[in-house]
């Protein structure tokens, strides 16, 4: 059978939930077309938490109103060429019209000149169209690395500023994601006193949401016979609301039914338990890979003791790194531990390590030196060998991607808390 997905991102073939999310989208959709404004709504999460997903259907939401979206990268934001094109390639401008703004496109929808444009503001003023644009920007923890050369990071700053502040004259947002340092990271650049509602902590589904999700699945997308029922309970007391674990064990399961006519037997329960629980395992490797045993100890031990989805204070962590290392190293693993997701800023300004299931891998591999095998689920009746094959060997079922749901409330700094 053939799957489209992509390891740790991407839509999701499957959404459910978010609707408070989405809800204050459609209302700032609805405001600054009104008004002829900007503004950033910035996503921000863990990995794994459905950003990109997210992303993917805000803009979604968005066309049917009349906006126009465009991709871009962090580059766009400084290149008045690249951002030319990037608007270019994602919807229909009338040629007359951008040969009006100084810019040409040839062939392939490549920028030919961009002729007294010093700023890509000065592109998105005669490019954007009246209706609406946004500019969708994923990965935003990546503009803490705009620092050099300076006139770079002034170029963001003034296109972000002009966006931000709707100083373009026509009704232009900023949708972006990423982890916790992207808010700091935009700040950096000049972006601040985002609207509370405007920014986004994105966190696990909620449990209505996970099952739906889950469902789907199983039914549509593995043509599960009968009822799921108990296949879904048994795949949320894995996931627990993450849309990265429900994709860890609904990939075995429907690898399992597309190769077992569509069975959903206590045997394939079983395979499902055992492939999930060695796909999350790798998720967790990807997390910490890059970062040596010995560091990898040093942050599990920090949290040991730490109840699940807790937090501590950010000056308690780099005192407990500054044991162990300079200050030079301790800031460096503290930066590298929050760019990869092994801690995740939560209200206050305090961080904790983002998945419960992911705290307690780290302390188990880490500190307790436990077994990472995670003990099969209970064997039960086994299935009648006549209805069943092998399971297939492990097709390149590499990726898969991210779904979401609801569940919030406010934060101490005016953000949505997802729960």
């Amino acid at each position: 059978m053939d799957f489209d997905f992509n390891e740790d991102r991407g839509p999701a073939k499957y959404f459910h939930g978010r609707k408070q999310i989405i809800h204050i989208f459609n209302g700032a959709l609805k405001f600054y077309c009104a008004n002829k404004r900007g503004t950033t709504f910035l996503i921000q999460g863990a990995p794994g938490a459905g950003k990109t997903a997210l992303l993917d259907m805000l803009s979604h939401l968005a066309k049917p109103k009349g906006w126009e979206v465009a991709d871009i990268s962090v580059e766009d934001l400084y290149t008045p060429a690249s951002m030319a094109q990037s608007l270019g390639e994602s919807y229909t401008i009338d040629s007359e019209y951008a040969l009006k703004g100084g810019i040409k496109f040839i062939e392939g929808g490549f920028v030919e000149s961009v002729a007294g444009h010093a700023n890509p503001r000065e592109v998105l003023k005669h490019l954007a169209p009246e209706t609406g644009l946004i500019l969708l920007l994923d990965e935003a923890q990546h503009l803490n690395n705009l620092l050099d050369p300076q006139d770079v990071k002034t170029s963001a700053t003034t296109t972000l500023n002009a966006i931000h502040n709707g100083k373009l004259g026509k009704p232009v947002m900023l949708l972006t994601a990423g982890l916790s340092t992207s808010e700091t990271a935009l700040s950096s650049l000049g972006v601040s006193r985002i609207d509370g509602e405007c920014t986004v902590q994105l966190g696990r589904l909620d449990k209505e949401s996970e099952c739906a999700v889950i469902r789907d699945w199983l039914t549509q997308a593995g043509g599960a016979v009968g009822d799921p029922s108990r296949w879904i309970d048994a795949i949320a007391k894995q996931a627990h609301g993450w849309p990265q674990h429900i994709i860890s064990y609904v990939k075995p399961a429907v690898e399992y039914l597309c190769s077992n006519h569509h069975l959903m037997t206590d045997e394939g329960l079983e395979f499902v338990h055992e492939k999930g629980n060695e796909y999350r395992e790798e998720y967790y490797q990807k997390r910490v890979k890059g970062i040596d045993k010995k560091k990898r100890h040093v942050l599990a031990k920090i949290f040991d003791g730490v109840p699940l989805g807790d937090t501590m204070e950010l000056e308690d962590i780099m005192d407990a790194l500054k044991e162990e290392y300079t200050e030079e190293v301790a800031d460096k693993l503290f930066k590298k531990a929050l760019e990869q997701g092994i801690l995740d800023e939560h209200k206050d300004g305090d961080y904790g390590i983002p998945i419960p299931s992911f705290h307690t891998w780290l302390l188990d591999q880490y500190v307790r030196n436990k077994s990472q095998d995670i003990p099969p689920a209970p064997k039960q009746l086994p299935a009648k060998p006549e209805q069943l094959r092998l399971p297939p060997k492990k097709d390149d079922l590499s990726g898969v991607k991210k779904e979401k749901g609801d569940d919030k409330r406010k934060g101490s700094r005016g953000f949505l808390m997802e729960r």
